[in-house]
């Protein structure tokens, strides 16, 4: 699998891009499927922006997550949001594969 985190026009610190590899290998380690993921971390001013794009077997999924307090929790909720939407698919198609 493919992981790849980059920083949007301003330098970011190495310790933000490093937490950011640090959940997409999680979702690897989740989903068997998952062949590429890429967070491209941003911000502007006090507001932190974080943004994850994933593919499954060919299906795009993506969140974006903003917070005015830390990279790590912008990075948490965009996180969270493409896991339960990778999650729900799953389900979804398990289901559909079962009956």
């Amino acid at each position: 699998m493919a992981i790849e985190a980059t920083a949007r026009d301003k330098e970011i610190p190495a310790a933000a891009l490093d937490y950011a590899k640090g959940r997409a290998a999680a979702i690897e380690k989740d989903f068997e499927k998952v062949s590429q993921v890429r967070v491209v971390l941003d911000t502007a001013r006090h507001l932190y922006t974080a943004q994850f794009t994933a593919t499954v077997v060919g299906e795009n999924f993506a969140a974006e997550a903003e917070d005015d307090s830390s990279f790590t929790k912008a990075v948490d909720a965009a996180y969270e949001k493409i896991f339960s939407q990778i999650r729900k698919r799953r389900d979804i198609v398990g289901d559909n594969r079962k009956a």
